[in-house]
């Protein structure tokens, strides 16, 4: 019944870290050998979830148009029917008109107010690939319940649902806000978010041209064109594999003043974002780049777009420099465990129950990586302390085959690469010879065998010591009886001899 107990509670175990080890992500990130021009950036190899560049991922930025992926997906959540009509009132427009610096000239998808026959795949379509901030805004009344605010706030809520730390967002366009903000790690989370769970998302990110019903000013219905420079064949930054997914950039930041008024002569030079994805010969990743000059010092924009350069050197490094490399074979076995009490055997094997491989540098020294081994059944020392170095573990015999004992932790520069559980190579019975030597030796050991012991000497010392009293009692009786004896037996009388003649 005991052993049944413990075999059910290594099975356990096993299950747990199992589960355990397959939540955890691998990140190593890696040094490119050329110069970032954007702020922060956060690049991720999809295939294995490792992360090859990180710089400045925490940071807080202003994401500029990458609110739209946000928005977008909050749509794709919320829309019952894509094909439904939509009201398009001047409330989506109202803003633009203001005498507001960060509004002149938005991007948008020429969707007119009033307009009748602009359905939410339209909207979807004009808000993520000519960045149509009406669009932004026509989403956000409809899907709001004709509140612009309420859907903001919906973004904010899925934004903590997806594990978003450092996002705010105060709109569902992206023009410039103070309080409009996000990091590059964010945005990661919320475009693998959108990616992982709706389709429709990377279908319509991956469309370069659409087309548009008819409204006033296009009689004949119109044609909208993706704002990624990195899709068009017949741009200078064309990048064959790239798939979507959105930019963003603002020439200057306009800040309100004291008054309560801008004041455009006080201002900072803006930035430029981008979002892409990009396949080749089986490799998948998601470049997260934010804060590229938009301006050169002297206010000039800049004749390149430097968040787009980015991406493309970081996509030919990687293409070029990364391979998947297997680090571990099946079954390899990674060390041995001590066994007490194993019959003809003290220790066993732990071994990987598959093998691995990752995504690391044609050029890396394997010897780089780190090896560490963590104990999952620790026991206690002698302080009662759990044990944490796995030459102090020890295993109890019966020990069962596929028994999780340890996880590998691999390690690059000090980054995790994989948490991997290390389990039992085969089944080690119980001496049953040494089992109950060991147990005759504890029951010996303990102060009441000693003190047994102890009583069970004086008793027989204080029989030998009574018995020989006794016996020289019973000399001493005996002696005394033997010379009563004599005094108390009669004497004879002589016999007087008369010689006769």
């Amino acid at each position: 019944m005991r052993k049944a107990k413990k075999f059910a509670l290594f099975m356990s175990i096993i299950l747990l870290w199992t589960t355990f080890a397959a939540s955890l992500h691998a990140s190593a990130a890696f040094t490119p050998k050329f110069a970032l021009n954007s702020e922060a950036v956060y690049m991720v190899n999809t295939d294995t979830d490792i992360v090859v560049v990180s710089k400045n991922a925490e940071e807080k930025m202003y994401p500029a148009s990458l609110t739209k992926i946000m928005t977008c997906l909050v749509a794709l959540e919320e829309i019952k029917d894509f094909s439904s009509y939509v009201l398009v009132p001047y409330t989506a427009f109202n803003e633009f008109n203001e005498d507001n610096p960060n509004f002149w000239g938005p991007s948008n998808a020429a969707i007119e107010p009033r307009q009748t026959n602009i359905t939410y795949m339209h909207l979807l379509y004009g808000l993520m690939l000519p960045s149509g901030c009406e669009a932004a805004n026509i989403l956000a009344y409809n899907l709001g319940g004709e509140s612009i605010p309420n859907f903001v706030q919906m973004m904010n809520d899925k934004a903590k649902e997806i594990g978003c730390k450092n996002t705010n967002f105060t709109n569902a366009h992206g023009l410039f806000d103070p309080n409009n903000y996000t990091t590059a790690y964010d945005m990661y989370l919320i475009t693998k978010y959108a990616i992982d769970n709706y389709p429709l998302f990377m279908e319509i990110c991956d469309t370069y041209s659409y087309e548009m019903p008819a409204n006033e000013y296009n009689p004949d219905g119109y044609y909208i064109t993706h704002t990624n420079a990195m899709m068009k064949p017949t741009s200078d930054y064309y990048y064959e594999g790239v798939h979507g997914v959105k930019t963003g950039s603002i020439d200057k930041y306009y800040f309100v003043q004291e008054n309560g008024l801008y004041d455009t002569s006080v201002f900072e030079y803006g930035t430029r974002c981008l979002v892409t994805t990009a396949e080749k010969d089986g490799f998948h990743y998601i470049v997260v780049s934010m804060g590229a000059p938009y301006c050169n010092e002297d206010g000039s924009p800049t004749d390149t777009q430097l968040s787009v350069t980015d991406h493309i050197n970081l996509y030919d490094w990687a293409f070029a420099e990364f391979e998947y490399t297997k680090v571990l074979e099946k079954n390899e076995q990674i060390t041995q465990v001590a066994v007490d009490k194993g019959k003809d055997a003290d220790t066993v094997g732990i071994i990987v129950t598959e093998e691995y491989y990752t995504l690391l540098p044609k050029s890396l020294d394997r010897s780089t990586i780190q090896r560490i081994l963590e104990p999952v059944i620790t026991g206690e020392d002698a302080n009662g302390n759990g044990k944490t170095d796995m030459a102090e573990v020890m295993l109890e015999a019966p020990v069962e085959k596929d028994m999780a004992v340890a996880n590998l932790r691999l390690k690059l520069n000090g980054e995790v690469l994989a948490n991997i559980p290390l389990i039992t190579e085969q089944r080690i019975e119980l001496d049953m010879t040494e089992y109950y030597k060991e147990k005759i030796m504890n029951i010996i050991s303990t102060t009441q065998f000693k003190l047994l012991v102890g009583a069970l000497v004086l008793l027989i010392i204080l029989f030998i010591f009574t018995r020989a009293i006794r016996k020289s009692h019973e000399r001493r009786v005996s002696e005394l009886n033997k010379r009563r004896k004599i005094s108390m037996a009669p004497q004879k009388k002589k016999k007087n001899n008369v010689f006769r003649r």
